[in-house]
């Protein structure tokens, strides 16, 4: 997640930008890039697929997403697919409670 705000008047061109200049991340890399606007009632995901990028956009009819608690001088915030689907559905992640699940250790010797 890029941790500043985003003027979503920018379309694939200006997404890109932002991901190869300001994250210093590489666009094609296959990650999702996940950007908000000012007032945190818009999400775009901008998403390297075979051939070409794809971008995603949400806009809530009330409410607004989940803010980033990060660091004042972070611009990258990385989560895992749950925490994004959670965020898109409304979901405080702060409320969230996981069970346990059966895990397989590896062992590297």
């Amino acid at each position: 997640m890029y941790t500043g705000i985003t003027d979503f008047r920018k379309g694939y061109n200006g997404l890109y930008g932002i991901v190869k200049m300001v994250m210093q991340c590489n666009p094609l890399d296959g990650n999702v890039y996940v950007f908000t606007n000012k007032r945190r009632n818009q999400i775009r995901l901008l998403i390297y697929d075979t051939g070409g990028l794809v971008l995603l956009s949400k806009r809530l009819e009330k409410g607004t997403f989940e803010a980033i608690e990060s660091e004042p001088d972070q611009i990258k915030y990385y989560i895992n697919w749950r925490q994004l689907s959670f965020r898109m559905q409304g979901i405080k992640l702060c409320s969230v409670r996981y069970r346990k699940r059966y895990k397989i250790i590896k062992n590297n010797g």
